[in-house]
């Protein structure tokens, strides 16, 4: 059955991955402007990843060492293994699952209580795409043909959208309106490459404004 899709707040939360190589390296960048605070566990690092802690000191923390039970905290959000240790990646699924903390197990969906998707960010506007993690390469496909098609202006058209929706909950008071005043706000903004000046919204807004 398909898994359903919930966006997580992450900014400023603890993520622990388990695993130093490239495979946790790519992970963490996809994860990193979301603002977590991520603390890796491994005996190895891959110099991607020595690299880009350097560059992160404040986000990322490499704790070289031998992965123990002690290791897994739960003030994780959550918790990603990936290493090339069987043995470790059982337990890792293991003792989450008992401490009721998401895990995602890198290669291994039996052992996940969650899926990493392929990520589209721009700005506040963030598309991701699973495939249940049956398959991670067909994922990223899909993510790079919506990049593809997706105008480049419409991180900047969501945010603009965003200043408007406190005035809209004021002033428009059924959400029936207040959806169709966003919908002509958008189709706007689509003709005209995401500009979306002051007076358009305004004019806008007093097709639906509570009278």
């Amino acid at each position: 059955m398909a898994c359903f899709p919930l966006m997580v707040e992450v900014e400023n939360k603890d993520v622990t991955v388990i695993g130093g190589g490239m495979v946790a390296y790519h992970k963490i960048k996809t994860l990193l402007p979301f603002g977590p605070v991520i603390r890796v566990i491994s005996e190895y690092f891959c110099v991607e990843l020595i690299s880009l802690a350097k560059t992160q000191e404040n986000r990322i923390t490499l704790c070289k060492k031998k992965f123990e039970v002690s290791d897994i905290d739960d003030e994780s959000c959550f918790v990603i293994a990936a290493t090339d240790n069987g043995k470790v990646q059982t337990l890792v699924s293991e003792l989450c699952r008992e401490r009721r903390i998401p895990v995602n197990v890198v290669d291994e969906k039996e052992k996940s209580s969650f899926y990493f998707p392929a990520v589209l960010k721009k700005e506040e506007l963030v598309i991701s795409v699973s495939t249940g993690g049956n398959s991670p390469v067909a994922a990223g496909h899909i993510r790079n043909k919506i990049a593809e098609n997706l105008p480049a202006y419409y991180g900047k058209l969501i945010d603009i959208l965003g200043e408007y929706r406190g005035r809209a909950l004021d002033e428009i008071s059924l959400y029936c309106e207040r959806k169709d005043f966003f919908k002509e706000l958008l189709v706007y903004g689509e003709e005209h490459e995401g500009n979306l000046p002051l007076e358009v919204v305004e004019d806008i807004l007093l097709k639906y404004k509570d009278k």
